[in-house]
């Protein structure tokens, strides 16, 4: 999984406090609220506060027991990976999903995750609905281990269900970063082994027409 570091000028402003908070992000979907924070404590338990967070235009969860240990990942956003929309009629504020499907069945498609009109990560998925197939292809962050890959292969296997699709991806880097990363988010496929059908081969151009 290459990470490609792209911080915006906007970033950089986010991070002195200009335009507000920037806070890491989990998946969650219908925006439920998780048993666990992401340090693991249980919510019922350290207690857990709901807000708003105005920037990203999501719900906001803090965890009591971080909060009062002073952990800086005491609060983080929820994000529904269920919720994405079409270049065309995606919000221009806010933090969101964005779908590009690819030009020929079996091709690479995209997800990206938006803040405020600027793709902030992004992965590249290959699909085919008839072979029940889909490849991750690559995922880039601009905040390695903010949530935002996590976010992205939740709002990938909601497009193609694991119930249903067989999963892989492509070579995995050999480095500390990707591995945490494949490690801790349940992957349900093969990871470095991409099981390409052979409609993702044509549209790739590794087979004859």
């Amino acid at each position: 999984m290459p990470i490609i570091e792209r911080v915006s000028e906007q970033w950089r402003d986010l991070q002195r406090g200009m335009y507000g908070r920037a806070l890491p992000v989990r998946p969650a979907l219908g925006d439920r609220v998780p048993a666990r924070c992401p340090r693991g404590h249980d919510l019922a338990i350290a207690t857990a506060r709901s807000s708003y967070h105005h920037w990203y235009a999501l719900t906001e969860i803090t965890c009591g027991a971080c909060r009062a240990l002073g952990d800086p990942l005491a609060s983080w956003c929820l994000v529904d990976p269920g919720k994405q929309y079409d270049a065309k009629s995606a919000p221009s504020s806010g933090l969101i999903l964005v779908r590009t499907p690819p030009a020929v069945r079996g091709g690479v498609g995209q997800i990206a995750l938006w803040v405020d009109g600027e793709v902030q990560a992004d992965l590249d998925l290959a699909m085919c609905g008839p072979c029940r197939r889909a490849v991750i292809e690559h995922v880039r962050t601009d905040r390695p281990r903010w949530g935002y890959g996590r976010v992205l292969v939740a709002a990938a296997l909601v497009r193609a269900p694991p119930t249903v699709y067989r999963w892989s991806t492509t070579r995995i880097a050999d480095d500390p970063v990707a591995r945490a990363f494949w490690s801790g988010i349940s992957w349900p496929g093969t990871l470095g082994q991409p099981d390409y059908c052979t409609d993702m081969d044509s549209a790739a151009g590794r087979t004859p027409d």
